[in-house]
């Protein structure tokens, strides 16, 4: 179902765009897959928390609104020119949304907590859709990392942060089979920003108010999703990076430079 709903998403945009003389992309993979993947992860936390746990949590409910804003930013930014310091601002007003609903960043216990969770969400977002540059590796990323996140999260007795966890990584895996080589369906900016965000929200959510080592450990975990990602992306069998001559290094560096021109 997601590739086909993606597909169709896409197509339809496509159409409208066309007639008001607006070109989205100039590929033909479909990158609509991101509001596709912030409908089903947004629709599916909600049912699955009112079912098992009652009354939805303030903080997935933060998360998850400011993340649809995020996605809904990419997708402006996929379909016309959007200035880095727009994408920024309005970034950081997300982030500021969650965290004045407790999702921050407790390393001091005072003020520096807020600006600092704030620039630590917005970097790790735009880390991960500069990750979706490389291949459309985000999407096994993010399926490991939403997985591992919410069995910690069970772990620790917070099982209204395994919901959202778990469902974002289940959406994440139905773009798999469709993210190498000449993949029909790619997250897209959308997806990559609301998968970095959410993740990024959902990780600092579960470590706030665990002591400092607690609080390091899950910031640490999205920048190493990401080292990790673009390290596999550059070790990636030849045949998966096209067969040309370069080494894999140089694809990876050619493709992160791309990918900052792009963004």
């Amino acid at each position: 179902m997601t590739p086909l709903l993606t597909s169709v998403l896409a197509w339809a945009a496509g159409c409208l765009l066309a007639a008001a003389g607006l070109r989205p992309v100039r590929r033909t993979i479909p990158c609509l897959g991101g509001m596709t993947l912030a409908a089903v992860t947004a629709g599916a936390t909600v049912a699955a928390t009112a079912a098992a746990l009652g009354p939805p949590d303030r903080r997935v409910s933060a998360v998850l609104l400011a993340a649809a804003a995020v996605a809904l930013l990419g997708l402006i930014a996929d379909v016309g020119a959007l200035p880095l310091a727009t994408r920024l601002v309005v970034e950081s007003v997300a982030a500021g949304g969650v965290v004045l609903c407790g999702v921050q960043v407790t390393l001091t216990g005072d003020w520096p907590d807020g600006p600092l969770s704030v620039m630590w969400i917005v970097a790790m977002t735009n880390a991960h859709a500069l990750l979706d540059r490389l291949g459309g590796a985000l999407a096994g990323v993010a399926a490991v990392t939403g997985a591992g996140l919410a069995a910690a999260a069970l772990l620790l007795a917070d099982p209204a942060l395994a919901v959202p966890a778990a469902v974002l990584s289940g959406a994440c895996l139905g773009f798999l089979p469709y993210g190498r080589g000449r993949g029909r369906v790619r997250l897209g900016p959308s997806a990559a920003l609301f998968a970095g965000f959410g993740l990024t929200c959902l990780t600092v959510a579960l470590a706030a108010g665990r002591g400092p080592a607690a609080m390091t450990a899950g910031m640490l975990v999205p920048a190493l999703a990401v080292a990790l990602g673009a390290g596999l992306y550059g070790v990636r069998p030849r045949r998966w990076a096209g067969g040309g001559r370069r080494g894999a290094a140089g694809g990876v560096l050619r493709d992160v430079r791309q990918g900052v021109r792009r963004a």
